[in-house]
């Protein structure tokens, strides 16, 4: 094909789009194609700017920008691609002798776009960068941000000469668009409400892509856009975005009422160039006003957090804190909700400014309402209009007056109060107007909170450190007392510190006896129970202090706790209890209940210590009973090695060999070749918490001795010594030794060959992953590429050369057809994209035998790893199903059970015996034994069930 003449009018055309609109009708038209795209770089990208016919959808720029990388012609399928200078021709079908003859014009076009960008390029800079210079020569530099919004409005309406503009940031945007709040006008009536919206096809142009959207009455009329301009009613107009770093801002919006006003392309980028430098005056401006708050508000949270760690006392700091909560926010109302020891309520623990009645009857409930949603989430939880928004109220009350539109406040901020300890509770402000705060002002109640949270902390520790002050006092006056001594007066009197401390007016401490009976009672402002009262106050004790009612307490008590005094840190071993009441009716406080039972227990230790000393006494006599009777050796020495205390079975053994072996010294009993061996275990009994081990002779006796020191406060450490005949178990332990040594090594070889045949069967699966894709992705690509080419040669063929062409179109076919299969059996896809029950299904399709698949539970998706293994055992199955059963039938039958899946492989076909079966294994046949071993491996189970004419059924279950 000769080459096309070159086109005069692409040289002249007057933008880069009009040139690559005539270049693409150029060039579509003289190399016949089905489409034709021209791509050029423009504002550092590759962007189509011309396109002509159809099919154009088959590109999507990938081409285009390897032939622009390489600088060669690139060609791919039904696309070839012609690269000239910054540009790219891009056609769909075409014919490649015209490709190749219009590629000798490629230099010429590289030299006509570079020619109609340079004079696009020159037509805007001179007007844009004079306009720019006087905005920023207007702005002088301001931070005042309504100047630097003012100034820009005016200089895009007087550099336009369109006579009105606005400046609109947005107040609001998302899926359905944008809303421009804060506007500031030129040349607008004082009627204009300001707002206007984006729909979501304008903003994703103005914002993701930085577009200026041009408007024109006479084109536009009856759109989208000139219905959200009607209150306006421009002849033309432009809208240009406003960003900076990133984020949206807002608008600039220049428009005209003249009749026949138009907007240039020249006007578009002036428009452009004044909203980008407009962006960075109106983002700094932000950024100013931003860290002016900031300060401000810094400042006066640092005098917020002075004055609350000025107290110490929880009720002065809890004021404090909703003083300036309300005074810092302007909040109408705030208050401090304490969560109950039920972990479930939140009651107001301190207010300003709530109604009484609010504050007496709210009860508010962790995650319900704004505040128990903050404190079950840890977070500030806010409410912009809490009579509209669908939260709900924390209590019952609440809800009943959000129902009857009688809730007095609209806005809410719930902020949770937490310490070490855990939640304290919540700082809830109230507003009865609509919730003034936004992003960094809630930011700041965030902070607020943490300091709140802070100083609760300091109090709560500052009241924790004082009571602990307080009841270690009690509790060391106590055990003082009853340490030195245990009488009537004594223990009256440590009833009267016990009841002083639970801050009760009556108390008494009862002892009982070895039967449970109380036996002696010392009371504090109490006259002694009668034998009734005390046995009712005995059915009364549990495993712990608890509060009772005024039902089980003494005559007059309205409360009372009871706590019992257990020897045996709160066993069974009961010694008696305290009891406490007072006159009120308020139940104790945990805090009164755990200083309850500290106090108990330290009475318990106390009248503990002389039963303890008796049975002391006793356990020792019982320990020499248990050695008088045992077979092994003990013997104990003194500091110098002299043995004071033989058993029987030592003296039975060892002092027919030595003599008497009261007197003696250990360390010279065995024979001089183990004596340093019984040396070392000597000091190592003396320096060691373990003690010292060694084995020794003694005579024709090995002994195992173990010693270890008795430690005696105040005096040398004496050594017992534990010593065991290990003349006959030495034989049975060597071996024992050689056993598991044999059995290691077996664990350990099989373990390996586990091991590496996992990782041969991870590596078969990976490349036979890799083949099939290979196959996929480029023989079979290639032989697709090769069969569209030939068919494109077949057609320009006639006669017998047309019909041989058609006979290899035909053997391509068959070889696609056939990589495609290999690569199929080799890896399925369907089990990577799909999962397992498809691919089972595609496998019983493959199959020789007719196959069914069967599924039974509810469907789920397997690891993996699982997956393939269920997949390989099913395959291998089925194969062995077709070479060997001589089956009519096949089923795959898979169950999804909890905690597990079964899979069961199922024929009709002629069976087999277990003696058929390791016969065909030691022929050589390990089809069996490698479906084991697979299963075993992937930690499942094989079932095989086989009776000659019966079928066979091979069942698989796995976890999970």
């Amino acid at each position: 094909m000769t080459l096309p003449p070159f086109p005069p009018e692409l040289s002249a055309a007057p933008t880069v789009r009009a040139f690559g609109t005539a270049l693409a009708s150029f060039a579509c038209h003289n190399v016949r194609a089905h489409g034709v795209q021209v791509w050029a770089v423009t504002g550092g990208s590759l962007t189509v700017v011309g396109e002509e016919g159809r099919g154009l959808g088959l590109s999507d720029g990938t081409l285009a920008a390897r032939a622009l990388a390489g600088g060669q012609p690139v060609e791919e399928g039904m696309l070839a691609c012609l690269p000239f200078g910054t540009g790219v021709l891009e056609f769909v079908g075409a014919d490649p002798a015209g490709v190749t003859a219009l590629s000798g014009l490629g230099p010429l076009l590289g030299l006509a776009l570079e020619g109609v960008q340079a004079r696009e390029a020159r037509r805007g800079r001179g007007r844009v960068a004079e306009t720019v210079e006087q905005l920023v020569r207007r702005l002088g530099g301001s931070l005042d941000l309504p100047e630097v919004l003012t100034a820009t409005a005016e200089s895009a309406a007087h550099a336009l000469g369109f006579g009105r503009a606005f400046v609109g940031l947005f107040s609001e945007f998302g899926e359905q668009g944008a809303y421009t709040g804060e506007v500031f006008t030129y040349g607008l009536d004082e009627g204009f409400t300001g707002g206007i919206k984006i729909g979501p096809v304008s903003f994703e142009r103005l914002v993701m892509h930085g577009e200026v959207i041009r408007y024109e009455r006479v084109r536009d009329a009856g759109t989208p856009l000139a219905q959200g301009l009607s209150e306006l009613d421009p002849e033309v107009a432009l809208i240009a975005p406003l960003s900076a770093r990133g984020r949206p801002l807002g608008v600039l919006y220049v428009d005209s009422r003249s009749r026949g006003a138009r907007a240039s392309e020249d006007d578009t980028w002036l428009v452009l160039a004044l909203a980008e430098q407009a962006s960075l005056a109106i983002d700094n401006a932000r950024l100013y006003a931003t860290e002016t708050r900031k300060r401000e508000a810094a400042e006066a949270l640092r005098e917020a957090g002075a004055a609350l760690a000025g107290s110490l006392h929880l009720p002065d700091t809890l004021e404090r804190i909703l003083e300036r909560g309300v005074s810092l926010f302007g909040a109408d109302a705030a208050g401090v909700y304490e969560l109950q020891p039920d972990g479930r309520t939140l009651n107001i623990r301190s207010a300003v400014g709530l109604p009484s009645e609010y504050v007496l009857r709210v009860r508010a409930k962790v995650g319900a309402g704004v505040t128990g949603r903050a404190v079950e989430r840890r977070e500030i939880v806010t409410a912009l209009d809490l009579t509209r928004e669908h939260l709900g109220g924390g209590s019952r009350y609440t809800r009943q007056l959000l129902a009857q539109g009688k809730y007095p406040y609209r806005g809410v901020v719930g902020l949770p109060l937490g310490t070490r300890a855990g939640v304290f509770g919540a700082l809830t402000l109230y507003w009865k107007e609509v919730l003034p705060l936004v992003g960094d002002e809630l930011a700041l109640t965030e902070v607020f909170a943490a300091q709140a949270s802070l100083a609760i902390e300091n109090a709560r520790l500052y009241e924790e450190e004082l009571r602990r002050e307080r009841e270690a006092a009690v509790l060391l006056n106590v055990g003082r007392l009853l340490g030195e001594d245990q009488g009537d007066r004594t223990l009256a009197e440590a009833a009267r510190l016990a009841t002083l401390a639970l801050n009760a007016g009556r108390g008494l401490i009862a002892l009982t006896g070895p039967d449970g009976q109380v036996t002696r009672c010392a009371t504090y402002n109490l006259h002694p129970p009668s034998e009734a009262e005390r046995a009712s106050l005995l059915s009364q004790l549990g495993r712990g202090p608890r509060p009772l009612t005024r039902r089980h307490a003494l005559p007059v008590a309205g409360s009372a706790l009871i706590v019992p005094l257990r020897g045996d840190a709160g066993g069974d071993h009961l010694l008696g209890f305290l009891y406490a009441d007072d006159p009120g009716t308020e139940a104790p406080s945990d805090r009164v209940l755990a200083l309850a039972r500290s106090v108990a227990d330290q009475m318990a230790l106390t009248l503990t210590r002389e039963r303890l000393l008796s049975a002391l006494a006793r356990e020792e006599a019982r320990y020499r009973q248990l050695a008088e009777g045992a077979h092994d050796l003990i013997l104990s020495a003194d500091p110098a090695g002299t043995i004071t205390y033989v058993n029987p079975a030592a003296a039975r053994l060892l002092e027919p060999l030595s003599g008497l072996l009261l007197g003696a010294n250990l360390l010279t009993l065995p024979t001089p070749a183990t004596r340093p061996a019984l040396a070392a275990a000597w000091d190592a009994a003396h320096t060691q918490s373990a003690g010292g081990r060694a084995e020794i002779e003694v005579g024709p006796h090995r002994l195992e001795v173990r010693l270890s020191a008795v430690r005696q406060a105040g005096a040398p450490h004496s050594v017992l010594t534990v010593a065991r005949d290990l003349s006959e178990l030495q034989t049975l332990a060597a071996e024992i030794q050689r056993r598991g040594q044999a059995l290691e090594a077996a664990t350990s070889r099989q373990t390996e060959l586990r091991t590496y045949l996992t990782l041969f069967t991870q590596a078969q699966e990976e490349e036979r992953r890799r083949i099939s894709r290979e196959l996929h992705d480029d023989t079979a690509q290639v032989l697709i590429a090769t069969t569209r080419r030939v068919a494109r040669l077949a057609r320009e063929l006639e006669g017998p050369q047309r019909e041989r062409a058609d006979d290899i179109l035909l053997d391509l076919n068959a070889a696609i057809e056939s990589v495609r299969r290999f690569a199929r059996n080799l890896r399925p896809s369907v089990l990577d994209d799909l999962g397992l029950l498809p691919a089972l299904e595609w496998l019983a399709t493959q199959a020789q035998t007719d196959t069914r698949l069967e599924v039974s539970g509810t469907e789920r998706r397997l690891t993996p790893a699982l997956e393939l293994t269920v997949f390989r055992l099913s395959q291998e199955a089925l194969t062995n199903v077709d070479k060997h059963a001589r089956a009519h039938s096949a089923a795959i039958r898979v169950a999804f059970e909890d905690g597990c899946v079964r899979v069961a492989v199922s024929d009709d076909g002629q069976g087999f015996t277990p003696e058929q079966a390791q016969a065909r294994a030691q022929a050589g046949h390990l089809g069996l034994i490698g479906l084991r071993e697979r299963v075993t491996l992937a930690g499942g189970e094989l079932d095989v069930e086989s009776e000659p004419g019966r079928g066979t059924t091979l069942r698989f279950t796995f976890p999970g």
